[in-house]
């Protein structure tokens, strides 16, 4: 839906939590000091653009959650020397056409660090997690390769250190995108090879709307 006919789905009140948390902590470095009137500005301006409620009960206990949330990264978060904030990154493979791009949260003189913010803490980041970081150590292989969750309550920090088999699945996942694009230039053809399941938690009501402009869900 979204890369092959530009339908994008609105992002959760969750989504956009961490976003707000991720700019607030880039503007520490700037201002000496974590901002917690500006994250609420920020949650409540977002939420604003994707066109969510404030008053929807899931919402407002996210809001609540800001501060909690706040408090762990302005405790826990101490990396040093920030080069860049939501940096960009091509990594260009041999046989594929187009490069691998990427967004690194935050990107330090030695390190490169990925936030995620999340209600219950992982005993080990996920598989897709390991690919995404192990496309960021291709891009800065001279850098150590950090992921950091931060809970209302705690935060956890995962130094990956080998990434040698998740750089090789990344490649494995691009060249099979290659082959499906590769069956029809008709994005309608490639779509027909799937069938979303609109039961999941994951499908919002505006994305079913969505898709049914080109799946038969009715």
């Amino acid at each position: 839906m979204r890369y092959l006919f530009g339908i994008r789905s609105d992002s959760g009140a969750g989504a956009i939590r961490g976003i707000a948390q991720e700019h607030v902590l880039a503007q520490k470095y700037e201002k000496g000091s974590f901002d917690f009137l500006e994250l609420d500005t920020k949650f409540i301006g977002l939420c604003g653009e994707a066109g969510i409620d404030l008053n929807d009960e899931k919402v407002k206990k996210e809001r609540n959650t800001l501060a909690s949330f706040g408090e762990v990264l302005d405790k826990n978060f101490k990396y040093k020397n920030l080069e860049s904030y939501q940096q960009k990154v091509e990594v260009q493979l041999d046989d594929l056409p187009i490069p691998i791009i990427g967004y690194i949260d935050f990107l330090f003189k030695d390190t490169i660090v990925d936030l995620k913010t999340t209600v219950r803490m992982p005993s080990k980041p996920t598989e897709a997690q390991m690919r995404q970081m192990a496309l960021y150590s291709m891009a800065y292989p001279k850098k150590k390769v950090d992921l950091f969750f931060a809970s209302p309550k705690m935060h956890k920090k995962f130094n990956l250190k080998n990434l040698s088999l998740h750089k090789k699945q990344l490649q494995t996942v691009a060249f099979s995108i290659q082959r499906l694009l590769s069956l029809s230039e008709d994005k309608h053809y490639i779509a027909s090879l799937f069938f979303p399941n609109v039961d999941s938690w994951m499908w919002s009501y505006k994305a079913k709307q969505d898709a049914s402009q080109i799946w038969s869900l009715k």
